[in-house]
C-alpha cells in the first residue's frame, strides 16, 4: 500500500476516532470524491446533478499586507467584511454540507466575527479547511482554533528567508509568522491535539524559487517533527502587475525539493493547479463547489481567483445569493448553461480564467 493511502487511511481512522462516524463518511467522501475524478464520477454528477456538498466563502476582502504576488494589493475596491448574519444565512441553504473552504481574497483573522463563524460552522459537522498567513494567530488565537477543532490548516508561508518573505508579503514580519507557526505546534502536542492536520503551502515565483531546499528544513524545524506535508505550486495566473514574478518551474527544482524532503523526512506535494497537460472541460467537476464572494457573488469555483479579474468574475456570476435563494442559482438558467457546455467540453462566459482545464476552443 502506498504512503498517500496510508496517509489517507489514518486521516479516516482519526477522523472516526475523535469525531464519530459522521466526521468519517465527510472525510471518506471528501477524498474519493475529490481524489478519484474518475471520468464515470463526473459523467454521473452530470446525470444526478445533485445539489453541492461543498462550498466556498470568502468573509472578508479587507487585508493587512500587500504581497507582491497577490491581486488584492491591485484592487481599487473598498474593503468589505460579511456580516455573520448573512453569512449564516448562507450556509442554511446547505443542509447536506460536508467540507467548506473559508479563504478568500483577503484576511480571515481580521473579521471580528470570523472565530465565532467557524465554530458555528462546526456546529454542523462540516469539515473546515483555512490557508492563513499566520500573522494574527498569536496564543489565545491558537488556543481557540484548536478547541473549534478544525480539520484542516494550511499555513501559508512562501519564503525560506526573512529577505525573500518580506519581499513577497509586503507589510509582514518574519519573526512574528515564523514564532507565531512554531507556537501553535506547540500548543496543538501540549493539548494532545490530532486536529487540525497541519500543512504548508509555497506559491513558487521568480523570487523564491531558488530556496525550496532551504524551506524544507525550515517547515521541519518550524513544525517540531510533526507529520506535515507541503504543498508546493507555480502562481495559477500571470497578469500585468504580477507577470515579471512569474516562473515555469524546472524540473530541478522539483527534484530538489523532493530529495530534501525524504532527507527531513517531511511530505511533499506538487500541487496541480496548473497542470502542463490540461484535461478537457468535459472533466470539469470543480462546478460543484461554489466560491461566494463577500458581497454574495457565486462563481463556479476558486479557479478564477488571482486573476486580478475580479469585475470580470462578479460580471459572469451565476447570481447572488443575498438577492435570491442559492435553489434559485442553482436551477436557474445561468448554471444550466454553464453544465451544458462543460459537458460539451466548451468554455462557459465564467470559466474563461480557468487555469486547469482546456475548452474545446483552446
Amino acid at each position: 500500500m502506498t504512503n498517500k493511502y496510508v496517509s489517507g487511511l489514518r486521516r479516516i481512522v482519526a477522523a472516526l476516532r475523535f469525531k464519530g462516524f459522521r466526521y468519517a463518511y465527510h472525510y471518506l467522501h471528501y477524498h474519493i470524491f475529490w481524489f478519484a475524478r474518475h471520468p464515470l464520477i463526473v459523467k454521473l454528477l452530470y446525470l444526478l446533478n445533485s445539489y453541492p456538498q461543498y462550498l466556498e466563502i470568502e468573509v472578508t476582502t479587507r487585508c493587512n499586507l500587500r504581497c507582491i504576488q497577490c491581486e488584492h494589493t491591485y484592487w481599487k475596491e473598498a474593503a468589505i467584511d460579511m456580516p455573520f448574519d448573512s453569512f449564516k444565512h448562507i450556509v442554511e441553504q446547505f443542509p447536506r454540507l460536508k467540507w467548506i473552504g473559508l479563504t478568500g481574497i483577503g484576511e480571515s483573522f481580521m473579521h471580528k466575527d470570523f472565530l465565532n463563524m467557524l465554530e458555528y460552522v462546526k456546529k454542523k459537522r462540516a469539515i473546515v479547511e483555512l490557508f492563513d498567513t499566520f500573522y494574527f494567530i498569536d496564543e489565545t488565537v491558537a488556543r481557540r482554533l484548536i478547541e473549534i477543532n478544525i480539520e484542516n490548516f494550511f499555513v501559508s508561508l512562501d519564503g525560506a528567508t526573512k529577505e525573500t518573505y518580506e519581499a513577497l508579503r509586503v507589510g509582514s514580519d518574519w519573526d512574528r509568522v515564523t514564532n507565531n507557526v512554531r507556537q501553535f505546534f506547540r500548543i496543538k502536542k501540549e493539548m494532545g491535539a490530532f486536529f487540525p492536520e497541519m500543512n504548508f503551502h509555497y506559491i513558487i515565483n521568480k523570487l523564491n524559487c531558488g530556496e525550496v531546499s532551504k524551506y524544507v528544513a525550515l517547515v521541519s524545524e518550524l513544525s517540531g517533527g510533526e507529520d506535515v506535508t507541503i504543498f508546493f505550486s507555480q502562481m495559477l495566473h500571470r497578469y500585468k502587475e504580477t507577470d515579471s514574478l512569474y516562473i515555469k518551474v524546472p524540473d530541478e527544482t522539483i527534484a530538489l525539493a523532493v530529495e530534501a524532503g525524504k532527507r527531513h523526512g517531511v511530505k511533499i506535494t506538487w500541487n496541480l493547479d496548473v497542470p502542463a497537460n490540461k484535461p478537457a472541460m468535459s472533466n470539469c467537476i470543480e462546478w460543484t463547489m461554489p466560491f461566494i464572494f463577500a458581497t454574495g457573488d457565486v462563481i463556479p469555483c476558486c479557479s478564477g481567483n488571482e486573476a486580478n479579474q475580479r469585475n470580470f468574475q462578479r460580471e459572469t456570476s451565476l447570481g447572488n445569493i443575498f438577492k435570491q435563494d442559492f435553489k434559485e442559482i442553482w436551477k436557474g438558467q445561468r448554471y444550466r448553461t454553464l453544465k451544458t457546455m462543460l459537458r460539451a467540453g466548451k468554455c462557459p462566459p465564467p470559466c474563461g480564467n480557468c487555469c486547469i482545464y482546456k475548452s474545446s476552443g483552446d
